[in-house]
């Protein structure tokens, strides 16, 4: 029988007994109907998680007991972090989505110059809230134990300046003249891949790029959508990540 996750901070503390966050408890009460002494595995989005025991129910809050020790997942030795624009809400959505599914590390959105208008006059706030959301919701039917980070700048400039000093940085673009091929990873660094939005790169954040000396590549002759390069891209880097390790 399958076990249901769920994801809450609580249970790396030292308290055997917790409550489930309320919108957590609501998705285990409402949605699953789960019922008291029913085991559910909880992860607390950095690597630790236990089977845990409801019991007790509310119309609120599910409390739970600690029904085994605490398992602790290795973190990730090498990260990859994707610097995404801002776009389009259901695209925007669906690349968070596959892109944590694929594994993704950590997320640094960032505004392009070049921004669909409608997109812009949105709130941001709302925007880094849902992808909270729906990168939990992922984590829970994946199995990661750990949740990516997620940072959101005012530019691309601002999103280049965050990364470390050890990361590879690949940039991709329609308009570069280099195939892009996985065998050039380096073996033990992190890598950072950069795209754009719908309309591509502005003339200013190409020269940005040009300027931080980031690896500029092609992915095909296809032209692929803002949502679907960092995808294609990321499975390319993981899969070459687990060959590696």
């Amino acid at each position: 029988m399958r076990i249901h996750r769920v994801y809450c901070k609580s249970v790396s503390g030292l308290n055997q007994i917790f409550k489930i966050d309320e919108s957590q408890s609501h998705h285990l009460i409402r949605a699953l109907r789960l019922k008291e002494d029913d085991i559910v595995e909880v992860f607390d989005g950095q690597g630790i998680s236990a089977h845990c025991k409801i019991i007790k129910l509310s119309k609120k809050y599910c409390e739970v007991e600690k029904a085994g020790e605490p398992l602790y997942q290795l973190a990730p030795k090498r990260i990859l972090t994707a610097i995404i624009p801002i776009i389009k809400k259901n695209n925007f959505n669906f690349m968070i989505q596959k892109l944590t599914e694929i594994g993704v590390n950590k997320f640094i959105f960032y505004k392009p110059d070049l921004i669909d208008q409608s997109v812009a006059k949105k709130n941001f706030s709302g925007v880094i809230e849902k992808s909270h959301e729906i990168i939990i919701n992922v984590c829970k039917q994946c199995g990661n134990n750990f949740l990516p980070e997620i940072e959101h700048k005012l530019n691309l400039k601002e999103a280049i300046m965050q990364l470390e000093d050890s990361d590879e940085i690949f940039s991709f673009d329609t308009e570069a003249h280099e195939y892009f091929n996985q065998y050039e990873l380096g073996e033990d660094s992190s890598i950072a891949i950069v795209t754009g939005p719908e309309s591509g790169f502005s003339d200013e954040e190409l020269e940005l790029i040009k300027m931080q000396n980031i690896k500029k590549r092609y992915l095909g002759q296809n032209i692929l959508r803002a949502e679907t390069a960092p995808i294609y891209a990321s499975s390319l880097i993981k899969n070459h990540f687990d060959k590696i390790e």
